[in-house]
């Protein structure tokens, strides 16, 4: 019998957060920015359960969608690759603190 390990606490909810946005950001912009936005409010969420370093990559993913968000509707200027890719790195910390999931 073997058991699932445990992850830290907040793992499990932003991990799903991030797997469901890459699974529906698409390539048109309006995707992108529902995407973003979904993901926004699912880390928020996801992130009051989280503590320590999870915490933190949590509260760093949740700005990262917001500026993208922001980004792709028009609200600021900026850099949406750069943000994107800002994003990628910050998602691999979070499967890098929540034990390589």
């Amino acid at each position: 019998m073997s058991l699932e390990p445990l992850l830290p606490a907040g793992c499990r909810e932003a991990l799903a957060v991030v797997d469901r946005y890459y699974r529906t950001a698409g390539s048109t912009e309006l995707s992108q920015q529902a995407a973003a936005t979904e993901a926004y409010q699912g880390m928020m969420r996801a992130s009051v359960s989280a503590e320590g370093a999870v915490h933190a990559v949590a509260v760093a993913l949740s700005q990262d969608f917001s500026h993208m968000r922001f980004i792709l509707s028009g609200m600021v200027s900026g850099d949406y690759a750069a943000a994107q890719a800002r994003t990628n790195r910050d998602a691999q910390t979070l499967r890098d603190v929540c034990g390589g999931s």
